[in-house]
């Protein structure tokens, strides 16, 4: 109390009354001058939005013409039917670049400017039937099913001395086609024609966006004073109520919001108010992270639990990204709690969550799922990292043969899988069936699913 006796006061209510009348006289001057302008600002708006229009025009086009670059040297180098799709479906269904051009076209451009639009499209469809030439060549040279493909590459005849090439020739030449000179001279020549015609249209509508410019700021200048004034008068306004009431009020909302202590800052009831706070803050903090931990972890591993990895799958079954499910099982685990107790079946789980934890990435996902199931959660991760998966759990087998500290010799049984896009039970489903596979095989081994449904079809 002794405290609040010191505090200063303003009378707020007469303040804010005297800087409410000065206010509105401000506003209504600025009204009337932001009427005085507003024909020069519509003219000023029309032109901008010419030449941002123009800009984002020249960007998509040029935007599209390296998307399809990029799909086509994407499908020479991994012969992936995938970028030969998303080559096509940009080139016959989005059409950006056709859009683009379209749209430029609205503003009237002149005849200089029309012919070059009509030699980067010649030089585009040139091009075109270049890279049309070179997917050919990789279809032919993997033997892919041409009623797959679509049409323009179906419809293309090679020439007789490209037939006769080797299939691994005709894929360099394909990927030539793609990377050299004659390719990258031919883009150059497209982009140099639709620059020219681009910048012609960017350069009218920036002249003009310029002259507009010029009328609106001596139009603005007038608001910039009022403005200016109804600036310093806000700072005059607000700064007491501010420093008193709104600061701390502020402050106290971001640590909230952010699940933070509160600063001790403002007057002694916030100061007050933020003490108390805290003490409770603190004490359900600390309860919280322990009933978190021992949900999400299992108190034998320290790894995440199964509880933990059912919500973590809900979430990756939304994800776009690849990855990859290793299922582990601790060969006749049985056998060892019956040979060697309990105790030490424990310490081979404890190693084996531990190596598990320490092999693989911080942002991977190992969990304890069962009593001598794990599961490791590779995101982003892909199947031509396979051999990072081996490698690791090569480094893990060497460990638990090695018997200097106590443990028995402890082999693993590994089923891997993968998938494109986020988790799915049919991805569990077949680690789950490669697993099974070692096991049948007589354990202490390692399969992916790829593999063994390659094998079960050539069988």
């Amino acid at each position: 109390m002794q405290k609040e006796k010191t505090i200063k006061g303003v009378k707020i209510k007469s303040f804010n009354s005297l800087m409410i009348v000065v206010a509105c006289v401000l506003y209504a001057m600025l009204i009337y001058a932001t009427t005085q302008m507003t024909s020069r600002y519509n003219e000023f708006i029309r032109y901008n939005e010419e030449y941002i229009s123009c800009h984002e025009a020249a960007v998509k086009m040029n935007a599209a013409s390296d998307y399809l670059t990029e799909q086509v040297r994407l499908f020479t180098q991994n012969m992936n039917l995938k970028h030969m799709r998303l080559y096509f479906q940009e080139a016959n269904e989005t059409r950006r670049r056709e859009k683009a051009i379209e749209s430029l076209q609205k503003f009237s451009p002149t005849d200089d400017e029309l012919q070059a639009l009509e030699a980067a499209r010649g030089a585009s469809v040139d091009l075109m039937e270049r890279e049309f030439y070179a997917m050919k060549l990789i279809v032919v040279a993997n033997g892919y099913d041409e009623t797959q493909v679509p049409a323009e590459v179906r419809n293309v005849q090679l020439l007789a001395a490209d037939k006769v090439l080797s299939n691994e020739a005709k894929i360099a030449y394909a990927r030539e086609l793609v990377y050299n000179r004659g390719y990258m001279d031919a883009k150059a020549l497209i982009k140099s024609h639709t620059d020219h015609f681009v910048n012609s249209l960017i350069q009218h509508t920036a002249q003009q966006q310029r002259s507009s410019m010029d009328a609106l700021d001596k139009s603005l200048l007038n608001q910039r004073i009022l403005i200016s004034l109804l600036f310093v008068m806000n700072i005059v306004t607000f700064l007491v109520i501010t420093m008193l009431i709104v600061r701390p009020l502020s402050i106290y909302m971001k640590c909230i919001r952010d699940k933070m202590r509160l600063e001790t800052t403002g007057a002694y009831e916030f100061k007050y108010f933020a003490m108390t706070y805290n003490d409770i803050y603190e004490l359900n903090a600390a309860n919280q992270a322990m009933l978190v931990h021992k949900a999400n972890h299992d108190s034998l591993t320290g790894i995440m639990n199964r509880t933990a990895f059912e919500s973590l799958k809900d979430l990756l079954k939304q994800s776009a990204s690849p990855m990859a499910l290793i299922l582990v099982d601790v060969d006749r685990f049985k056998g060892i709690n019956d040979t060697y107790g309990h105790e030490v079946g424990d310490k081979v789980l404890m190693k084996v969550g531990h190596l598990l934890q320490n092999y693989f990435r911080s942002d991977d996902y190992p969990a304890r799922i069962g009593g001598d199931e794990f599961v490791v959660i590779l995101n982003d991760f892909t199947e031509v990292n396979r051999k990072i998966i081996g490698h690791k759990l090569a480094l893990i087998t060497k460990e638990l043969e090695d018997t200097s500290d106590g443990l028995p010799l402890v082999t693993l049984s590994v089923g891997v899988a993968f998938s494109t896009k986020g988790y799915s039970d049919e991805l569990f489903n077949q680690a789950d069936k490669a697993l099974y596979a070692v096991k049948d095989a007589g354990r202490n081994g390692m399969k992916f699913f790829d593999e063994l449904a390659e094998q079960e079809q050539q069988a």
